[in-house]
């Protein structure tokens, strides 16, 4: 896998009201899928609620309209989602989670700066517009355990201007960068290259009662 971009690649993938009718759904928005970047908060639930860890909702909404967030293990969230996911699974045979990245506010600096991951990633753009850009990994990424960059890295070997529809492939240990311009949404497909599916994979069975 090589970095790449092309454009118009999924122009309908996801939405803002698909995101809206998401969040509203209490039982999904728990501690362990929604990331703030280590932001702690404290609330009291009422007594039907079964799982104390989920974010209620006036605080939820602060939340995603004043930090850049992230929500892991949503390859299921859509039909989409789940589609492009098992064509994703099928190609690399390795197994694929989705996460859904929010920037509401396009003044907030992003939280991680230039960083490499340790596994591959197919960033669909799905509404607004994206500043990104991404190195050459080294030798320094590949040794590291942690994601952090040095300061001034060379001149990038992508640098484009996402727009809803547009891709990029990322593939691990490349240090990259994502600037919102505006508003955004985008859904991150993380390929674990360690993880096949030979060993295990998501059902990605769709229920469906249309007659």
């Amino acid at each position: 896998m090589i970095p790449s971009f092309k454009k118009n690649y999924y122009p309908d993938l996801f939405t803002w009201k698909e995101l809206e009718y998401l969040i509203n759904i209490r039982p999904l928005m728990g501690i362990d899928r929604i990331r703030m970047n280590n932001r702690r908060c404290e609330w009291v639930t009422s007594a039907w609620n079964l799982d104390s860890n989920c974010y209620p909702p006036t605080l939820l909404k602060n939340l995603l309209e004043n930090h850049i967030c992230s929500m892991v293990d949503m390859s299921r969230c859509t039909k989409k989602i789940n589609n492009f996911a098992k064509e994703i699974e099928d190609e690399c045979k390795c197994q694929t989670d989705a996460h859904i990245y929010i920037c509401r506010d396009i003044n907030l600096e992003h939280p991680f700066g230039i960083h490499w991951d340790n596994n591959d990633n197919i960033i669909v753009q799905c509404e607004g517009r994206t500043h990104w850009k991404i190195w050459e990994s080294t030798n320094e990424t590949i040794e590291s355990k942690h994601g952090n960059w040095i300061e001034s890295p060379s001149s990038p070997i992508v640098d484009v201007i996402m727009e809803p529809g547009d891709a990029i492939w990322v593939p691990l240990h490349c240090p990259h960068l994502a600037t919102s311009l505006t508003p955004r949404l985008s859904v991150s497909f993380a390929i674990n290259p360690r993880a096949s599916i030979t060993n295990g994979r998501e059902d990605r069975n769709w229920i469906s009662f249309d007659r």
